[in-house]
């Protein structure tokens, strides 16, 4: 098994707004532009319709002061659900296999940072303590915070230390049960989205996420998972 002793993160925190996207003014017309064109070419390949779609919005690193050469552009859809299936229960798996094929079968870059697409319901709260931009209204709906960030945190590196041990312990002992690999998958986003309700883009779970992700680390399980199940599948 690996370890980890003198792990150093690849976080980073900025004072200014990531001069790619953001100018004095707001978001960079350009930017904009080409933001409503994919979050619109999207909602048609998952066949949103365009009254259930209510605003467009970037949320993330890149829209906060915690950005890196790995951070995505994160937007969002927000739509009005009702307006696009009858079957509530249904419709969240749905929404989520056309994100899944969308980033099979396309590879969108702004300015070599990806763009990652999701469909957020309208009645949903807006993530706290961090920058929510309207490409639609072409406003912050809320600025960004700039908050003190301790990167050395002990806690914050002992829990990446802890997560990517388990990983590539579960890995290099070749754990054939998928849903054991499923459920820490579950388990690292679960997290994530809590903290970011209630902690904003700088909670503690949140910075642990971005990390195994700029480490490869959540690609790592992902793909170990889909190597269990075609195995399985296999003769």
């Amino acid at each position: 098994m690996k370890t980890f002793q003198s792990l150093r993160l690849t976080l980073m925190y900025h004072n200014k707004l990531n001069i790619k996207f953001w100018d004095e003014r707001g978001l960079r017309p350009e930017v904009k532009d080409k933001l409503l064109q994919i979050g619109t070419k999207w909602a048609e390949f998952a066949k949103i319709p365009s009254a259930a779609v209510k605003d467009m919005i970037l949320v993330g690193g890149n829209a906060n002061y915690n950005y890196t050469r790995f951070s995505d552009l994160d937007l969002h859809l927000v739509v009005d659900k009702s307006q696009i299936a009858d079957c509530p229960e249904l419709l969240d798996d749905y929404l989520r296999d056309k994100k899944k094929l969308w980033a099979l079968v396309h590879d969108i870059k702004i300015y070599a940072h990806p763009v990652e697409l999701y469909a957020q319901d309208e009645n949903d709260p807006l993530p706290a303590n961090q920058g929510v931009y309207s490409i639609t209204q072409d406003k912050w709906l809320m600025a960004p915070n700039k908050v003190k960030v301790d990167l050395a945190d002990p806690l914050l590196i002992r829990k990446v230390r802890d997560m990517m041990e388990k990983i590539d312990d579960l890995i290099e002992n070749e754990a054939d049960d998928a849903d054991v690999l499923r459920k820490l998958q579950k388990r690292i986003r679960d997290m994530r989205a809590s903290a970011i309700q209630q902690g904003g883009e700088f909670a503690l779970e949140n910075l642990v996420f971005k990390e195994l992700r700029n480490r490869g680390y959540l690609d790592k399980l992902s793909n170990h998972i889909r190597h269990l199940e075609d195995t399985k599948l296999s003769l």
